[in-house]
């Protein structure tokens, strides 16, 4: 089974986080039409490019996988 992959950028309006660009990466299924997985990020600007040519249109017979070990501020709130 092939894996693509593209980044999609997505604008960003909070004047807070102007210090960032953001976007999605999605996953393609060779022979699927749309999507089967996507993953949001935010990183700092000056990582966005080097970050965009690991991924963008690129193929794998092997998923990625990347964990981190971060709370969101929704789990924060639960605690």
């Amino acid at each position: 089974m092939k894996y693509y992959f593209s980044v999609v950028e997505e604008g960003v309006q909070n004047p807070k986080f102007q210090w960032g660009r953001g976007g999605r990466i999605e996953v393609h299924e060779e022979g699927k039409q749309y999507a089967i997985y996507e993953v949001s990020f935010f990183l700092p600007a000056e990582f966005f490019d080097a970050f965009r040519e690991v991924f963008d249109m690129k193929s794998s017979d092997r998923m990625p996988f990347i964990r981190w070990n971060y709370p969101t501020k929704d789990e924060e709130e639960v605690k």
